[in-house]
């Protein structure tokens, strides 16, 4: 079988929160370009320098690759900065489509290594139940799998098609 690919888009709110971090280490740089002298002018650009490529990274590539794949055997998730991780469907228990906002034990409490900016949530979360849980989703309503102790709460943007995929396989 050939490897689906569901894309894992970031909400508009995420998109311009990132760009607006990336645009504010950029006027720290600029500022500290023309405002600093001296050796406080190298170290202060080599530091907000570095901060601006890590950031440019981090907000604005890293998000773009984040993607959900099915090859007949696994589900990838593409996570990057937070994970890549694979699952194999034959020994995950399958949950389903849920909303957390009716089933409460699958909602996120705690970030543990993830990003969040409201019902975007990518990495790694505690969730109400107190189960590890490592989450792609930018809605309350999700496709949920256990593996390993590890729940998966993974909502691309074809979430039906998704859904309908792995239930026939």
């Amino acid at each position: 079988m050939e490897t689906i690919v569901f894309k894992f888009s970031l909400p508009t709110s995420a998109i311009m929160l990132n760009i607006g971090i990336v645009v504010f280490v950029a006027v720290i740089f600029v500022f500290s370009l023309f405002k600093t002298k001296g050796w406080q002018k190298t170290i202060s650009l080599i530091i907000i320098g570095s901060l601006f490529v890590f950031f440019i990274f981090l907000f604005l590539i890293f998000p773009f690759t984040n993607a959900v794949k099915f090859d007949g055997e696994n589900v990838v998730l593409n996570a990057l900065p937070f994970g890549r991780k694979t699952i194999a469907i034959d020994s995950a228990e399958i949950v389903g489509i849920i909303d957390w906002t009716e089933e409460r034990d699958f909602e996120p409490t705690v970030r543990t290594n993830g990003a969040s900016t409201g019902l975007y949530k990518v990495g790694w979360f505690r969730l109400r139940n107190g189960s590890k849980a490592f989450i792609m989703t930018a809605r309350s309503k999700a496709f949920v799998m256990k593996s390993e102790d590890i729940y998966y709460l993974i909502s691309p943007d074809e979430l039906q098609e998704f859904a309908d995929v792995i239930y026939s396989n």
